[in-house]
């Protein structure tokens, strides 16, 4: 360093010359710059809580899209298997059902005790076939095409003809039926639907629901039909057990049944008939008001004084 250099810094105290005022300049910025880094970081941090969440959502909708799929694949392949067993189960169970009929009605006039025995004996072999014939339509009904037959459908009418049906069928099976154990709501306007199988649809959810009161003195069933919006929501609630957990994801399966008697089809049924509209049913998570299980049905709302559309087919 020179003389004078060494001088100057003497004279300014040990300091080079503005010193003092750079750092002057540089403490007044410094707030600023971090403020800067700051937001910047904040921002950031933002964009990666963002880039995540939707991450979430794109593996949640992979998933799902996969577990549609697969439930797809397995309804495909039970189609395929019962239209091929189907025809070689019917021509014997047709002609079973035929002498039954036969003998039922030889015997219809029966005062023998044991002609009327053999009476109520056919009777039973009938109601046994026509079970039997009602399971494998409800078979066929998951992997054959399916044509929509929309007309204009009555809310209230839709819930009470299901419940008058489940109640009549229901009555020496389910404890308690002879005080009113259905209880049905409807406030929707007239809609657009194919009201056979939505009908099948709310009975099979309906019986569920009694099904699983099946040890309980009152039974209890609330069905509610109402639009919300775009969509028509359909809620069974009971007064059962529920429906555990761990059975959430698989309470929809075909052939998966809690009941001993039970053929696991009914619950299975309701989702291809949502479907065939455009929706979905499932199991709430929460338990219903009454207790129980709470199943959920919802299709889009097609007002009554729109044209109806052409049905399509769908495959499940």
């Amino acid at each position: 360093m020179s003389t004078l250099s060494r001088s100057t810094l003497a004279e300014n105290g040990g300091a080079a010359p503005g010193w003092d005022a750079e750092l002057q300049q540089v403490a007044r910025a410094l707030p600023g710059v971090l403020d800067g880094l700051r937001a910047s970081y904040a921002e950031l941090a933002e964009r990666a809580a963002r880039v995540e969440r939707e991450l979430a959502d794109a593996n949640r909708e992979r998933r799902e899209l996969a577990e549609r799929l697969h439930a797809a694949d397995k309804l495909s392949a039970l189609g395929t298997m019962a239209a091929g067993i189907a025809h070689e189960i019917r021509n014997p169970l047709n002609g079973v059902r035929g002498f039954a009929e036969l003998l039922a009605a030889r015997e219809l006039h029966a005062t023998d005790i044991s002609d009327e025995r053999a009476r109520r004996w056919a009777e039973r072999i009938v109601e046994g076939v026509c079970e039997v014939d009602a399971i494998i339509d409800n078979l066929l009904s998951f992997g054959s095409p399916e044509k929509l037959r929309l007309e204009i459908v009555d809310a209230h009418e839709l819930l009470t003809g299901a419940a008058r049906l489940v109640a009549t069928s229901s009555a020496g099976t389910v404890p308690a039926m002879k005080v009113p154990a259905i209880t049905v709501r409807a406030a929707a306007p007239p809609f657009r639907a194919d009201r056979i199988k939505l009908r099948q649809a709310v009975r099979n959810l309906l019986e569920n629901a009694l099904e699983a009161q099946a040890a309980s003195p009152a039974p209890r069933v609330e069905a509610e039909l109402v639009r919300e919006q775009d969509e028509l929501v359909l809620r069974v609630a009971d007064a059962g057990p529920g429906v555990p957990d761990e059975l959430q994801t698989r309470i929809l399966d075909p052939f998966f049944t809690t009941h001993a008697d039970g053929t696991g089809l009914g619950l299975a049924l309701v989702s291809v008939i949502a479907r065939l509209h455009g929706g979905s049913v499932q199991c709430a998570p929460r338990r219903s008001a009454l207790g129980g299980a709470l199943f959920v049905l919802r299709i889009p709302f097609q007002p009554a004084d729109r044209p109806a559309a052409s049905p399509q087919t769908h495959r499940h």
